[in-house]
């Protein structure tokens, strides 16, 4: 493979780097011309994700409507057989399987009815004056200073401590849960990091769960424990604190700092928000969502021979949904480069996927991503990125993962 082809390969971890975020160069290119197209394997890419064997060639859907009708379609196209690039199987594809995101439909959907009531709108209103709380606590700690890095000092406190909170983990353990979580989704570089975090995660996961079996409290971790009737094992559950712990933080994280980059680099859209911020900030929230698109795929395998927009898929190909070309497609987003925080149609975003896989806890997240801003707008409002935001190498998140930022200190009042 020459050096010209892998830089159009998505198997390329390098690629989002080198954009600044997903390569709408080529998604673009893909749904003029080759709305189905067939991404190769990258014989480089030795990947990092445990137990895989690499990751073979893939179809890239790149129009929204194809994406939204795949991820409807469970008669055609499982997520059973993994959800994302890396090939597994064996006893680490049933590992996989355990996880509440790859479970069968009819598992899935009894898990869910569990799972759901603490993310519906009574729930999470009563839950508010905590988000609430918190998010002027974490802008508390250093609206004096003038300076911070954004994205661990702020970002990604107000997620992991809402997430243990509705799990009811307690709080001597969040920093490690947080840790673990940010090196699960950092996986390029996980050759670097001396334990695999999914067995430290796990490990934690099976402590609290004792915990939880002797001591109930109502919390989430301990429904999923002791309720019997949901037949969850020890690895289901190990899994589910695993998919939470990384994406139940990495969507608002992510969100957040990209947020404060797009505000300065669009100071017009930032004038906008600050006039109302009331009025704007729910749309602007969707907007950042649409643009950016943080979990930029998720994978389902042909259950039969098929076919796509007119393209005949064999049954186990393995299909990309291209949540971030989805976001860009102009049959649905007029302009849709640009960024429009008054944008009529920006909550049609599939930043959360669609279909009974949707994020479970996207209500939470713009729940906190209202309460995080709005400490941030109002108090220390000329909020800058100091320097090139740093990105993860990564060929599933577009994430910033380290943003330097400055802004005038805020009087502390006598």
């Amino acid at each position: 493979m020459t050096v010209a082809a892998l830089a159009d390969n998505l198997i390329n971890p390098d690629l989002f780097p080198a954009d600044q975020g997903p390569p709408h160069r080529l998604f673009d290119a893909w749904r003029t011309a080759d709305p189905v197209h067939w991404n190769p394997a990258n014989p480089a890419y030795a990947g990092g994700m445990p137990g895989s064997t690499g990751v073979k060639g893939f179809w890239v859907l790149t129009r929204y409507q194809d994406v939204l009708d795949v991820s409807m379609d469970q008669a055609r196209f499982t997520s059973h057989d993994g959800i994302v690039l890396w090939d597994v199987s064996g006893a680490e594809l049933e590992r996989q399987r355990a996880n509440f995101m790859v479970m069968k439909p009819e598992q899935h959907s009894a898990v869910k009815k569990v799972i759901m009531p603490p993310f519906m709108p009574r729930a999470l209103a009563e839950l508010g004056p905590e988000v609430d709380k918190l998010a002027a606590e974490i802008v508390d700690r250093v609206a004096a200073r003038g300076n911070c890095e954004f994205v661990f000092d702020v970002a990604s406190v107000l997620p992991v401590h809402t997430f243990c909170e509705l799990m009811g983990i307690p709080a001597q353990y969040r920093e490690q849960v947080a840790a673990y979580g940010n090196e699960m989704a950092d996986v390029e570089s996980r050759t670097s990091v001396s334990m695999d975090p999914m067995i430290g995660l796990f490990g934690l996961a099976q402590q609290m769960a004792d915990e939880k079996r002797r001591n109930p409290d109502g919390r989430l971790l301990s429904v999923m424990v002791n309720d019997t009737t949901l037949g969850l094992d020890p690895m289901m559950i190990n899994q589910f604190v695993l998919v939470f712990a990384m994406a139940g933080h990495e969507t608002t994280r992510s969100t957040a700092a990209h947020f404060i980059h797009l505000m300065n680099q669009h100071p017009d859209q930032y004038a906008l928000l600050r006039s109302d911020f009331d009025a704007y900030i729910d749309n602007a929230i969707d907007e950042v969502l649409r643009y950016t698109s943080t979990t930029t795929n998720f994978i389902r395998h042909a259950v039969a021979d098929t076919e796509i927009g007119g393209q005949p898929v064999r049954k186990g190909d393995k299909i990309y949904l291209s949540y971030a070309a989805a976001n860009r497609d102009p049959a649905v987003f007029t302009d849709p480069h640009s960024f429009d925080i008054t944008r009529s149609n920006a909550k049609r975003h599939l930043a959360f996927g669609a279909g009974p896989h949707i994020c479970v806890g996207a209500r939470l997240a713009k729940m906190q991503l209202r309460a995080l801003l709005k400490q941030i707008v109002t108090r220390i409002p000329d909020i800058h990125s100091v320097g090139e935001p740093e990105w993860l190498r990564s060929i599933w998140f577009n994430a910033i993962i380290r943003m330097p930022v400055a802004f005038t200190p805020e009087r502390l009042s006598l």
